[in-house]
């Protein structure tokens, strides 16, 4: 007889799941009272005031004064206490790496940017990350820093904190992201692949979404890889490695990837691809940046018009196959490529899509280009850190 897997959740998995609950809600509503947190969360009143009392008392929630209530009642009003306590997020991709300061309610206070130069070792692109690190700490006290988040791309094997293998780029497997950072910091760090972030973003700033639905967001930057959220969960596969749609097979015959397939995505479609085979059209040695591409494509130059159309229909083959195998609702397009002219973007994989999907998958799902935030990834991570901490207060807020 096969033994019973099912457990229960633990008092203390549902103390953090509350609390996560309440300053989701406050970050929402900007100001709430408590008994209109109790009726929004659906928890009892007095769960609610236990909650928010203990905030109160460790600093990253304060009252505000009398607001109107309901029935006209007047009510004590309650707000994050958005200077209270910070987390630092980083982002590392294969030509930068951005580290941004971010205030509880998830809000960029400060960023540092900075290239990694062509044939620049991992260790050395790391003792940069570290130094830009004390540079952003060095913004506000640091007892108020609670935790470091970094988003790494992939395939990112994340119970082995390290890169399984990095198109364009060498070198970086052997990297222990984590270890690293706790060598040189003493704040918990979190590690999350950079689609996931990206995901996790959309959860997080994007109002327009429906925490409930099945979404995919797709990052298209210097790689091509998917987060797969479903009913505000992130699905991470067995690895952590789910989503990794920029090693999909879309030419059995194409170029050898470093993956060691064949045809893959990111071989076809990524914003690294698409500056050299841009400058290799029009017989230029130095690639272009992609604000350059982006003001090309605007005045209608025909050899950066037609290798973007061309990529961003590589990328809606690349979403046939993902949507049949996941069935989501949304699909939201993200980083570099999508700022460049989302027009054609969707425009180009909406064609596809119509195309090659079955009519009835077709109409029930929609193509959206990210608005909520300027960088999903960096924001995703950060978004993460802050999750992360104020739903388990004991263990990061408590001096």
């Amino acid at each position: 007889m096969a033994g019973n897997d099912l457990k229960g959740v633990n008092q203390d998995s549902i103390q953090s799941m509350n609390r996560t609950l309440i300053i989701k809600l406050l970050r929402e509503q900007g100001v709430c009272s408590r008994a209109n947190l109790a009726k929004l969360s659906g928890l009892k009143k007095a769960t609610v005031t236990y909650i928010v009392n203990d905030f109160i008392s460790w600093g990253c929630v304060r009252e505000v004064g009398l607001m109107q209530g309901d029935k006209g009642r007047r009510s004590i009003g309650i707000t994050l206490a958005e200077d209270s306590y910070y987390v630092i997020g980083i982002r590392l991709a294969r030509r930068n790496f951005k580290i941004g300061l971010f205030s509880i309610n998830g809000r960029l206070i400060h960023m540092k940017q900075q290239q990694i130069e062509s044939g620049q070792s991992p260790d050395r692109t790391m003792e940069y990350i570290i130094n830009n690190i004390h540079a952003v700490v060095d913004q506000v006290e640091p007892d108020k820093i609670l935790a470091i988040g970094m988003a790494i791309p992939g395939p990112f094997i994340k119970q082995e904190g390290k890169i399984a293998v990095l198109t364009e780029t060498a070198g970086w497997g052997n990297m222990a992201f984590k270890e690293e950072l706790e060598k040189h910091f003493s704040y918990p760090v979190f590690m999350e692949h950079d689609a996931n972030a990206g995901a996790y973003a959309q959860i997080w700033y994007d109002k327009t979404i429906d925490k409930n639905s099945s979404l995919i967001y797709v990052a298209i930057g210097q790689g091509v890889g998917a987060g797969i959220v479903y009913h505000g969960e992130i699905i991470k596969g067995e690895l952590g490695i789910a989503g990794e749609i920029g090693h999909t097979t879309i030419n059995y015959d194409g170029p050898r990837c470093e993956c060691g397939n064949r045809g893959c995505l990111e071989k076809y479609c990524s914003s690294i691809v698409l500056a050299r085979n841009i400058a290799r059209k029009r017989g230029r040695g130095e690639q272009y940046d992609l604000g350059q591409i982006g003001e090309m494509i605007e005045v209608g130059d025909m050899a950066a018009m037609d290798e973007f159309r061309t990529e961003c229909r590589y990328l809606g083959y690349g979403l046939v196959n993902v949507v049949n195998s996941f069935n989501p609702s949304v699909i939201i397009l993200g980083d570099e490529m999508s700022h460049i002219n989302d027009d054609i973007m969707l425009e180009e994989v909406d064609h596809v899509l119509k195309e090659r999907l079955l009519p009835e998958v077709y109409s029930n799902l929609k193509v959206k280009v990210s608005k909520a935030v300027k960088d999903s990834v960096l924001h995703g991570i950060g978004a993460i850190c802050i999750n992360e901490v104020l739903g388990n207060l004991e263990l990061y807020l408590v001096k």
